[in-house]
């Protein structure tokens, strides 16, 4: 078994937050290694959906420092867009998700962060509350890498799972889980169809159920960069009553990008997935490759500009939107995000809509639904800050997490797990790490005012300006 030494503190996991954290924790100082099982970084950035909650719905900024840098780097190759209002999500950006993964590996490799490719964790080596090591296995067979903090990008919560940290699964009370789905890219379209389509068929771009917002049309879409849209329930039902359609969602999102005939779709949906499960998630996989199938199908038959559609990239694995998150000394609620609350000790703010997919179960669906294909989402006028506490792990003393497991409840962690807050608290944990190991303290006892300076410095949004 290789010993790999050296390290001041290790990321696990590189994708939204995790790369992000690793770039923060090595420009704070600290010597950092990033652990990736992919070869490649960004998590779901790569999938192409558009960015909701750079700004909140009010236009100001809710992400600032190492990820608005990225984007930045991104839109000055034409990778990504400009930030627009956005009706429904507040704000929305689009981008390109090969512009943005080849942007943050740039990123990471000017910024003196290790990086190791290819690698899967393990477990932790842990004794009464503290993380030593952790264990990893790759082509060279199993590794043992110390560090004197550690951070938990996973998603799933897998390292503070295996260090004995404290945690919860799913929804309160019952533990059930939102729906996992595939996100995938089609090229060949002809948007101008599609938008003239929904204009003259508005049962198919119907103002969704409590919309409280700016004007919901399809000429204010269109006319915005990179907007993200859903609708289609016309189609969808009329393709469920002919039996060419059996996906459990109601609506379809489409993101496109100005300029270009590629357009990310969001229709999939599998139900009742524990992805901490392997044969869940091989489960998963397989019907979420299935459904992309299906939906080309549809997109080619019922949706006008979609009938030359064609498949230019499917996700390198299925997009997990709830499993494990950790217990902190604070748990972000529902009424935190909606009211965009400030902390004392805030270190991030949120801006991404409170999101809520139905996990599937319950009473039986109205008159031409489906059960468990709706969703819930509400658009945040005002960004919410995000504790320094939401990212520590109760229980063991040199742990942090970052992205969509960080403690918080079900309903908040429907808006904690969107891309710019994934990357604003990746950078905070980031920081908060290095501070950590630098100065010999646990992350608990960090000087507030000290790490919220730092994060500052970085150029990280932490008040509402």
């Amino acid at each position: 078994m290789r010993l790999r030494q050296g390290y001041d503190v290790v990321v696990v996991g590189g994708g939204t937050a995790g790369a992000i954290a690793g770039i923060a924790a090595a420009r704070t100082g600290a010597r950092t290694l990033l652990v990736e099982q992919y070869g490649s970084l960004g998590g779901v950035l790569a999938l192409g959906m558009s960015m909701k909650g750079v700004h909140d719905g009010a236009g100001r900024a809710a992400l600032g420092g190492i990820g608005q840098e990225l984007i930045e780097r991104a839109r000055a190759m034409e990778g990504a867009t400009a930030v627009s209002a956005h009706p429904r999500h507040g704000s929305v950006m689009g981008q390109d998700p090969e512009a943005l993964k080849l942007c943050l590996m740039e990123m990471v490799r000017t910024s003196g962060l290790q990086v190791l490719l290819h690698s899967f964790l393990v477990d932790a080596l842990a004794d009464t509350g503290h993380v030593q090591a952790v264990r990893l296995a790759n082509k060279a067979g199993l590794e043992i890498v110390p560090a004197r903090c550690f951070v938990d990008c996973t998603g799933d919560a897998d390292l503070a799972a295996t260090a004995g940290a404290r945690f919860v699964f799913g929804r309160e009370g019952d533990a059930k889980v939102q729906p996992v789905s595939a996100i995938f890219r089609v090229g060949g379209v002809e948007l101008e169809r599609t938008w003239a389509y929904l204009e003259a068929h508005p049962e198919d771009f119907e103002t969704p159920p409590g919309y409280i917002g700016d004007e919901y049309s399809v000429a204010a879409f269109r006319s915005k960069p990179g907007v993200g849209v859903a609708g289609f329930r016309g189609l969808i039902r009329k393709a469920r009553a002919a039996g060419d359609y059996t996906i459990p969602r109601e609506d379809m999102g489409f993101n496109p990008l100005p300029g270009r005939r590629e357009v990310t779709i969001n229709i999939t949906r599998v139900h009742g997935i524990d992805a901490t499960d392997p044969d869940e998630l091989t489960r998963a996989e397989i019907e979420g490759q299935r459904q992309i199938l299906e939906g080309v199908r549809f997109l080619r038959q019922y949706v006008p500009g979609f009938e030359h559609c064609y498949v230019v990239s499917s996700p390198f694995q299925i997009g997990v939107r709830e499993t494990r998150r950790i217990q902190g000394a604070y748990v972000l609620t529902r009424e935190d995000v909606l009211a965009g609350r400030d902390f004392p000790d805030q270190v991030a703010r949120g801006a991404y809509p409170l999101d809520i997919h139905d996990v599937g179960q319950g009473g039986a669906a109205a008159a031409g639904q489906v059960a468990g294909g709706g969703t819930d989402l509400s658009r945040l006028e005002r960004s919410y800050g995000i504790p320094a506490r939401c990212l520590v792990a109760q229980g063991v003393d040199n742990l942090l997490a970052a992205g969509r497991a960080l403690s918080a409840t079900h309903e908040a962690a429907g808006s904690a797990r969107g891309q710019p807050v994934c990357m604003a608290t990746g950078h905070a944990a980031g920081v908060m790490a290095a501070l950590a190991a630098l100065h010999s303290v646990a992350p608990a006892r960090l000087d507030v005012a000290a790490l919220q300076a730092e994060l500052r410095r970085q150029g990280a949004v932490l008040e509402r300006n």
